[in-house]
């Protein structure tokens, strides 16, 4: 009987030590959990939006001995709706249609005391376009689109023909979510119509539009505000030097003041592909917001003409003007809206280099000068890997100071320009 205890005393004890030891182990290897994908929102779904910002017009105006390309410049602004749908965790297509509103008035005889010689207007548009997510946030894309353009010519001593006219469009831009469902973009479209308005007077009009706008959109997503599985952002460190190049695609204006009664004084237009460089130094406080300051060069090398200044030369040369080139020194202000998404203003001061052509005046008064100027434009900028970023910008650049130049008298012609710039560039961050 003894021995019966004694073995089942043992025998318990042994129980109660290995219990704990059990637990033990099962403390020290517990199973390992399953990883928490990183998720990113969906671009699916409706959206609705407004929109502004500027836009230069180059107004093609044929009569019956001369080309002219007259430029203009006016604010614009406008409303926006339409679907996007994602495909997988990258690309993005979509409808928009859009609404604008901008007057602009063409007057390049004014120096002879004429009013407007044509009224044109940018009206409505449906383009489709498709996007690449550079991060789940930020969508860069392209865009085609159709638009409709309401032209108004002089006809007669008195009165005015008019006719609205279908234009194709193309276009780049950026698209970053800023909160909840509101994104914010900027965004570069050119616009060319398909057909030419000729009046009664056999003059003809070709009208071309850049617009620079930025917008704010709301997104509703029917889809539920679904989100996705995506890759972690790049682990960028904004802070510090960087440098880069860029492209960019430019419209400028050129004012020929010319103080003879009767003759165009434009403005005149152009347009050119440029490229530069440019090198900079961020600051971030506060966790998301940025300021810095850049400088930067580009090569543009925009020709204005004008075939009837020079008459006093038969057959003579037509161009009267270059813009050859643009200098700037910029201060940036912006927000992190994503640690790899920057959206930024940027405003300063700047240098167009600008030619006045010799052989177009009649005494031989050109000259190469670079004007003063001041620079304003927004962007976004987004990170690719951890030290490349990609952006897209627009920037309006108008001269203060000017070329004064002899023609058939000492000081008679003035020269003055302006630029309107799309630019999307590469920046390698130290």
């Amino acid at each position: 009987m003894i021995r019966t205890v004694l073995r089942a005393s043992v025998a318990g004890l042994a129980l109660l030590l290995a219990h704990p030891a059990a637990q033990a182990a099962d403390l020290a290897a517990p199973s390992p959990a399953a990883p928490v994908p990183a998720l990113g929102p969906s671009w699916t779904g409706f959206h609705l939006g407004v929109h502004g910002g500027g836009v230069f017009d180059k107004m093609g105006y044929y009569d019956t001995a001369h080309t002219f390309q007259f430029g203009a410049t006016d604010f614009a602004f406008g409303i926006h709706g339409g679907f996007d749908y994602q495909l997988g965790s990258r690309f993005v297509v979509g409808a928009e249609a859009a609404y604008d509103w901008h007057d602009v008035d063409y007057k390049p005889f004014a120096a002879g005391g004429l009013g407007t010689l044509i009224k044109s207007q940018l009206d409505w548009s449906v383009s489709g376009r498709v996007g690449y997510l550079v991060t789940p946030e930020t969508l860069i894309y392209g865009r085609l689109s159709y638009a409709n353009i309401k032209v108004q010519t002089e006809e007669g001593f008195t009165g005015f023909a008019k006719k609205a006219m279908g234009a194709w469009g193309i276009g780049i831009g950026a698209e970053t979510f800023l909160y909840g469902n509101w994104t914010g973009r900027v965004e570069a479209n050119y616009y060319q119509t398909s057909d030419k308005f000729t009046n009664s007077d056999d003059e003809v009009a070709k009208p071309r539009y850049f617009t620079i706008m930025a917008g704010l959109s709301y997104r509703f997503n029917p889809m539920g505000d679904a989100r996705r599985p995506v890759a972690p952002a790049p682990n960028i460190n904004w802070n510090g030097f960087y440098a880069g190049v860029d492209g960019s695609y430019n419209f400028g204006n050129m004012h020929l003041d010319v103080d003879v009664p009767g003759q165009t004084v434009g403005p005149y237009a152009a347009q050119s592909f440029g490229a530069g460089a440019f090198v900079g130094y961020n600051f971030v406080f506060a966790s998301s917001y940025l300021l810095g300051v850049e400088a930067g060069g580009s090569y543009l090398n925009a020709k204005f003409q004008d075939p009837l200044q020079n008459a006093l030369i038969p057959g003579g040369p037509t161009q009267f003007g270059t813009i050859k080139g643009m200098y700037s020194a910029t201060v940036r202000a912006g927000y992190l809206v994503t640690p790899a998404t920057l959206l930024y203003l940027k405003g300063g001061f700047a240098g167009l280099v600008t030619e006045a052509k010799a052989d177009f005046f009649a005494l031989g008064g050109g000259e190469t000068k670079t004007l003063a100027s001041y620079q304003l434009g927004a962007g976004i900028e987004t990170a690719l890997s951890d030290h490349i970023t990609l952006r897209v910008e627009g920037l309006y650049t108008k001269a203060t100071d000017s070329i004064t130049v002899i023609n058939s008298q000492p000081a008679q012609n003035t020269l003055k320009p302006s630029l309107l710039s799309a630019r999307i560039g590469l920046a390698y961050h130290f």
